[in-house]
């Protein structure tokens, strides 16, 4: 399978559930919580270990989204990497709740069936957790920076992506944005993008 096949087919596989259909968080009075949104792209370096420091606005949507942050009062934030298969050029690092989410949409789908099966693969199979340490350093692991090439001192992305990081090489964006650049271009320069949004509420209703 092509790259851009394989790409088109993860997306797919994917697009199986909607992540609008998931749990919906509640606060103490019984109202929807939102959960908070990664925003913005940041550039963090990678040091001779292997660490890179969070910056401290991203690092609190990964705290507010660890439910035993607060609780195990031990100053360590857990998340979760997805680093996909071997033609994917970036890992994307989820929040705990975001990733539970997931796990629950996945759950709901017919097990044993493809669709379900190629998501857990993706989503658990080629995923690990990691830990962002006291001093809000993110350690991630050799087979992680061999796939993405990260060397001492090399500069990474962080682009946010609602509730999940994207992280790649500046010089190597991720394959799936051309497509959607693509995607982008047919409808037009004067398209606005905002319009998805209530169609979205129409389907919500």
């Amino acid at each position: 399978m092509g790259t851009r096949a394989a790409d088109r087919a993860v997306a797919a596989a994917r697009s199986a559930f909607s992540l609008s259909g998931g749990r919906k968080s509640r606060d103490s009075e019984g109202g929807r919580r939102v959960a908070r949104k990664f925003r913005g792209t940041e550039t963090v370096k990678v040091d001779g270990k292997g660490r890179m420091s969070i910056p401290a606005r991203l690092r609190r949507v990964f705290d507010a989204g660890d439910p035993g942050f607060a609780a195990g009062n031990t100053g360590r934030t857990q998340l979760v990497a997805v680093y996909g298969p071997d033609w994917w050029n970036w890992i994307e690092l989820y929040t705990i709740e975001a990733i539970e989410e997931i796990d629950e949409q996945i759950d709901r789908l017919t097990r044993g069936s493809k669709e379900r099966r190629w998501l857990e693969q993706l989503m658990n199979g080629q995923s690990m957790d990691l830990e962002i340490d006291r001093e809000g350093r993110l350690v991630l692991p050799q087979k992680l920076r061999e796939k993405l090439g990260l060397d001492s001192g090399v500069e990474t992305v962080f682009a946010s992506h609602g509730d999940y990081i994207k992280v790649y090489l500046p010089e190597s964006p991720p394959r799936d944005i051309e497509e959607l650049e693509e995607y982008a271009a047919s409808k037009g320069p004067g398209f606005d993008p905002r319009e998805f949004l209530s169609d979205g509420a129409e389907d919500g209703e």
